[in-house]
């Protein structure tokens, strides 16, 4: 299994700097497990929800009012 580490647009605050940390956390929860990533930005932290466990449901948020 390939884990991503890092985000593909590198910012201030970038949350990659947990992201092992947050991996070991995330193999010890059941396989169904519902993630919710409220504070989404780039996906990185829900993007490795799905590289632990694919058969998680997760629910991305990043609503900047953007348009």
């Amino acid at each position: 299994m390939k884990l991503t580490l890092q985000a593909p647009l590198p910012f201030q605050g970038q949350k990659r700097h947990f992201v092992k940390s947050v991996a070991q956390k995330i193999w010890r929860l059941p396989n169904d497990t519902v993630f919710v990533d409220l504070f989404g930005g780039s996906g990185l932290l829900s993007r490795v929800c799905k590289d632990v466990k694919p058969q998680s449901t997760v629910i991305y948020n990043d609503f900047d009012n953007y348009s």
